[in-house]
């Protein structure tokens, strides 16, 4: 007695493949569109709209310029402190010189052993201040926070 039990062919059919890559490459490109969408959401909320252009340039300079510093941290393991300002990174030749801000005045490096902004004193130079006189940090505009 020879029987024969047909069993179900374990590779998948043609058009299901195609059905397969189909749905992947949609889904692919859903989350393409949703990321998209999400980071010009996240520029939008993040770019503050009141800032002049020259405090917008300060900020994003300011991010740089830390950036900077947090590299310094990962080669060398701290941060310089308040007395050594920008040295070491023109040392290092990351810059040539103290940067200066928007208006002309040189950025200030501030560190208390624990935390540390760089900041701009804005148009007039000076602590303090409103509106384009106002002092910045990456954040943005500083409140009276009692810092340097």
């Amino acid at each position: 007695m020879n029987v024969q039990t047909s069993l179900p062919s374990q590779m998948p059919s043609p058009a299901g493949a195609l059905r397969s890559q189909t749905k992947g490459r949609l889904l692919l490109a859903a989350i393409f569109v949703v990321a998209t969408l999400l980071a010009f959401v996240l520029v939008y909320v993040t770019d503050d709209r009141s800032l002049v252009p020259e405090q917008r340039r300060a900020r994003g300079e300011i991010r740089k310029l830390e950036g900077l510093f947090k590299a310094h941290h990962r080669l060398m393991g701290y941060f310089p402190s308040k007395e050594e300002g920008f040295t070491p990174l023109i040392e290092a030749k990351l810059i040539d010189a103290v940067p200066l801000d928007p208006w002309g005045h040189p950025y200030v490096y501030w560190m208390d052993g624990k935390s540390g902004a760089v900041l701009s004193y804005g148009a007039d130079g000076k602590k303090g201040g409103e509106g384009t006189d106002a002092d910045l940090s990456s954040g943005g505009v500083l409140a009276d926070w009692g810092q340097p």
